[in-house]
């Protein structure tokens, strides 16, 4: 990546300063971004698809479950109590979609290794950053595709003191990139799009409906490169001094 190591592109990093010099809004996403799951959902249908005999490399998972709209599409907010029947049907159109028949046996098997076999925890670069963050004065919020189980996760990870508002794909019937979700969590932190920033690691998802909607983006691009140059951070380490310096005087 060129200019500055963890930091945005040189190519666009003055423009991007001026561009965030009025930003009080951040919101991020938590997948990926502030939290990581052990064994990672690719790593888990690898493991399972593979100790069946099938034939599959991780990699055309991994790109699979990158573009979530070819699975999956909420038109409304989705009631809580039913999530197992709805990651049930999203399990097996993963697996169809990966080219193999989704019986029973395999359908409960992934979901029995979701329940009791994957843990989220945090990257390492979160908490000191999200600090960091509201000791300077911005105003933080959450705009993740998750179930009614995001609020508890991230209570139980000790991140849910850090944000003002938690906007997700389940309570409001909406999924990144559709630029309705990020106007949502912009109304709900009485913020407004020309003030906010957005960032995840995800470039459809997180950076292209970000910017759609009208906010700034930035993409967390922790290993190789974005499909198409943009603003980039390898670390959210990165973002405080990155946000600072764009309200610093010139």
């Amino acid at each position: 990546m060129a200019g500055r190591e963890g930091g945005i592109p040189m190519d666009s990093e003055s423009r991007s300063s001026t561009n965030l010099r009025d930003v009080t809004h951040v919101f991020l996403d938590v997948g990926g971004t502030l939290l990581y799951s052990d064994p990672t959902t690719s790593d888990l249908f690898h493991r399972i698809l593979t100790a069946r005999g099938h034939r599959i490399d991780r990699d055309s998972i991994v790109r699979l479950l990158r573009t979530p709209e070819s699975i999956v599409t909420l038109i409304r907010p989705f009631q809580a109590g039913r999530e197992h029947e709805f990651f049930r049907a999203i399990n097996a159109r993963v697996i169809e979609h990966l080219g193999f028949d989704s019986d029973d046996p395999l359908l409960d098997e992934i979901q029995s290794q979701f329940r009791s076999g994957v843990a989220w925890k945090l990257f390492p670069d979160v908490e000191d950053t999200l600090r960091s963050l509201r000791e300077t004065g911005f105003h933080l919020g959450i705009i993740s595709n998750a179930s009614h189980a995001l609020p508890e996760t991230l209570r139980k990870s000790g991140l849910a003191r850090y944000f003002d508002t938690v906007t997700y794909s389940f309570g409001v019937g909406f999924e990144k990139p559709d630029v309705r979700i990020f106007r949502r969590a912009v109304a709900t932190a009485n913020a407004s799009e020309e003030r906010s920033i957005h960032i995840g690691d995800s470039f459809e998802a997180d950076y292209v409906g970000a910017r759609r909607a009208g906010l700034h983006a930035i993409l967390l691009q922790r290993e190789g490169e974005p499909p198409t140059p943009c603003p980039t951070i390898r670390s959210l380490s990165a973002l405080p001094d990155l946000l600072k310096a764009a309200h610093s005087p010139p």
